[in-house]
Order: structure tokens, then sequence, then C-alpha cells
């Protein structure tokens, strides 16, 4: 395990956005998404980043590729906790400042003027106290969507909102898109589970009922036999359980933007975030893992039922102990939308990988209304000609 300062570890709350001056001409390099390179849109020079990397602590889905693969290390929880570092958000951007919006919450670290929220579109204009830090990234997926293709998904995906206000697609489509990676820990963990547990099978008997019009009549029903309580134990190894340090964004919007391709992982390069956020995560590395203990919980369950057998199970008591648990620290790259209707912000994200979007919506409740009186209408006339017919 590599002490905290030659892990890299550092950094602080908030987001910052990253620029690059062209070694050609002096100007402001970008990030070519799908390209992993940077580009300076007035000379053309180019500028190369990174190789990519294997990761190094469980299965490959085929990611890397090519020659001068790099692996990814992976880092002792315990000993994180114990032994890291701390160094003031200002050693990352030379005179940057931290920011927070006062509607949403979010931090961002700047070196320039701000100019609006990713996360909810207010201004950002409160000044705050730069945040002692924590870990620094160490691995990223680079963005592979640049905002025309972006764009492009996002209004498809709004154009099927069912039951939104009339005027909710025109408000959403005027906004633009910011580009964001996410801050996100993986953990990988040996779990051993000692649990009692009760076997259930069903078995079916007749029953004899008298119906609405008084005939009498059977029918099967079913029924579970319980035998009685018995320990065991279950082995459950996790590999990469993905968890999301951020909190500016709703965690089931997060989760619904999974799967990532995680074999694809390149090492931090400061290049990558060139002429995009990055948000330093909230949910720290501790706060992390009991979030992914959550995640592994139905995974144990499941080995859990499989063991007792039977039809049915009952889980009386279950302890679950975790060892060899290993962290990353990477960023996911995100195009961001946020609009206002209604005094009240809502927040579309399109994973900036696979195209996949996610979003909040308002509903008509008007429309909702009228289906809903359709829908019973519909009812009404099928049980008016079955009881004609």
């Amino acid at each position: 395990m590599e002490n905290a300062e030659q892990a890299g570890w550092g950094g602080g709350n908030g987001d910052e956005k990253h620029m690059f001056p062209c070694s050609s001409c002096g100007a402001d390099l970008t990030f070519k998404p799908g390209a992993d390179r940077l580009e300076c849109e007035y000379c053309g020079h180019v500028q190369q980043i990174a190789a990519p990397v294997r990761d190094g602590g469980g299965d490959d889905d085929g990611g890397g590729g090519g020659g001068g693969t790099v692996e990814i290390k992976e880092y002792d929880f315990k000993t994180a906790l114990r032994d890291m570092a701390q160094r003031p958000a200002s050693e990352l951007i030379p005179g940057g400042s931290t920011v927070r919006c006062d509607s949403c919450g979010a931090e961002t670290v700047i070196s320039g003027q701000s100019d609006h929220c990713a996360f909810c579109g207010s201004p950002v204009v409160v000044a705050v106290e730069q945040s002692a830090a924590v870990l620094v990234p160490e691995s990223l997926l680079s963005f592979k969507l640049d905002k025309r293709q972006a764009k492009e998904e996002y209004e498809k995906w709004v154009r099927k909102l069912w039951f939104a206000p009339n005027d909710v697609k025109k408000k959403a489509k005027a906004q633009g898109m910011d580009g964001v990676y996410l801050p996100y820990w993986t953990y990988d963990s040996d779990t051993t589970t000692n649990y009692l547990g009760q076997r259930g099978e069903y078995y079916y008997v007749t029953e004899t009922y008298t119906d609405s019009e008084g005939k009498t009549k059977t029918r099967r029903v079913r029924k579970t036999r319980w035998y009685p309580p018995r320990p065991g134990r279950v082995e459950v190894t996790f590999d990469d359980v993905l968890i999301c340090a951020s909190e500016s964004l709703p965690r089931t919007i997060l989760r619904a933007l999974e799967p990532w391709d995680l074999h694809e992982l390149k090492p931090y390069d400061p290049g990558f975030l060139s002429g995009f956020l990055c948000e330093r995560y909230k949910v720290d590395l501790e706060s992390g893992f009991k979030l992914a203990e959550k995640r592994m919980e139905p995974e144990i369950r499941s080995a859990i039922e499989s063991d007792i057998g039977g039809d049915t199970q009952r889980i009386l008591v279950m302890n679950v102990n975790h060892d060899n648990v290993t962290f990353k620290h990477l960023l996911l790259p995100v195009w961001i939308s946020s609009f206002r209707y209604k005094q009240k912000a809502y927040r579309f994200v399109v994973n900036a990988r696979t195209g996949e979007v996610q979003g909040e919506r308002p509903y008509s409740w008007i429309k909702i209304t009228l289906a809903v009186l359709l829908g019973v209408a519909i009812i009404a006339v099928i049980v008016y000609f079955s009881q004609q017919q």
C-alpha cells in the first residue's frame, strides 16, 4: 500500500473546471469526446492524453487493448481510513475559489467567474471558505458522446414524456447542457455471512365455499409448511460495487444510468477534464462503503435463500463479515441539463458513454385526470356490453 502522498491523495469538496493552453498559439485546448485527445479550435494543434488501463481488481470484460496498458490500483480500505492525507482544495487549482449554489447547495471550485449551477441552473453567487480534503481520483472514463449527440438523446427522451404539461418540452429544449465528471467509489469485498433461517414448502388443500349466488363450490388453496430454523453460512465475493459520491443528483437517477463500462477505465489525467466541470465528492470513503453494503445485501440474501432451499424462506438472523475490502476512486462523465418550471428545478442526466437518459419531470394533473376518466369510461362500456350479452 502506497502512502497518502504517493497515492495522490488530496482534494476538496466542490467542482472544478480545468482549461489547458495550446503550446502553439496559447488558446484554450478542449477535450475531444470519443478521441481521447486535446484539440485547439484555433490552430488545430493536437495533444494526446493517456493510454488505456486495466482494472487490477477483478474480472475484465476485454477492456484496455493496445500496447502499453497500465493496471489500475485498488487500495486497502482500512489502511486508507487510517492514513489519509489532507490538503487544502486551493492546491488543486492555483488561485481557485469555492462557490455554493443557493438553490441546491452544490459547491464548485472555480478559477474564473462563475456562470450558473450545472445541477439546477441557478446563478452561483455565494463564496465559501476552502474546505480540507480527501482523495483525488486515479482513474476515469472519458466523454464518448459530445454535446450535440447528448442533446439529441436528451431531446428524444423529452419527446417521449407522457402526461407532461404542454410547455415543458419547449422549456426543457431551450436549456443548454453541461459536461460534468461525477465522483464515484468502487468497493471489492469477500463476505462471509452466518445466518439462521427457515425453509418453507408449499402444499395444497381443497376447500369448500359458497359463492355470491349461494352455490357450493370447491377450490384448491396453497399453504406453506414451515420447518424448524437452522443455522448456515454463505460466502459471496463482490467486485466493483459502484457508489456515486455526489449528493447533487437523486440516487435513483444515478442508479438508472448504469451500467458503466468500467473495463475501459483510463488513468487520471487533467487533460481529460479540459472544458468540463469536475465535482468533488461529498460522500466520503467510509460513508460510501455503508451505501455499498446496502447494495450488496440483496445478493447476500439471495445466496442465503438458495442455501436454505425449499419453495420459500425466512431469514431470522443475518450477520455479515467483510474481508479483503479494497476501493478505487474514479470519475464518470455525464451531460446535465436543468430547467425551472413553476419555481422548481428539474434535472436531466445523460450517460456520456452510452447515451442513457434519466431525469425528473413535472406532471400535468389535467392530462392524468382526463386519462383516468377515459379509462373509467372504457371499462364502463365493456361492462355494459358484457351484461347485455
